[in-house]
């Protein structure tokens, strides 16, 4: 797909994103409705990566320029910011913890679930051996009554 039609699909979603705003009212932020969107369409797979690669890739090359403006507008308020220092000094602690921990509790509970998935699997392995064993037993012992004792 060439530039200009990967722009316009992604400004396309947007725009959808910007519209289902507006009109059914969710409660998000139109350009988050249309990442939502966006994501979507990729994972059903009728957009594909490669139909939007060079724009994607564009933007992500470019990302520090879409934070100039919020970081203008955090330099025009500045004093108000720098009044309450400590409380955001605070918040971010705070929210850096919690994310940790979650975080860690996260990783935590994926681990034990493949452990358990591991063990799951090593028993059924085990219990399919111990049943070939014990069915090639009764077959050396079938072919042994066969034989008249002989193996």
């Amino acid at each position: 797909m060439r530039i200009p039609l990967q722009l316009a699909v992604i400004f396309g979603i947007c725009l959808a994103g910007e519209i289902l705003h507006r009109i059914v009212g969710i409660p998000l932020p139109g350009n988050i409705i249309g990442m939502v969107l966006l994501l979507t369409l990729l994972c059903f797979k009728i957009i594909k990566p490669e139909q939007i690669s060079a724009v994607s890739s564009f933007f992500l090359n470019h990302l520090a320029l879409f934070f100039l403006p919020p970081s203008i507008a955090i330099m025009a308020v500045g004093d108000e910011i720098l009044s309450k220092w400590h409380l955001l000094l605070f918040l971010c602690i705070a929210f850096t913890l919690v994310t940790l921990a979650v975080s860690g509790r996260c990783t935590q509970f994926f681990i034990r679930r493949q452990e358990y998935r591991e063990s799951l699997a090593l028993r059924a392995e085990r219990l399919d051996r111990s049943r070939n064993r014990s069915s090639n037993k009764l077959i050396v012992q079938d072919k042994e009554d066969d034989n008249g004792g002989r193996p």
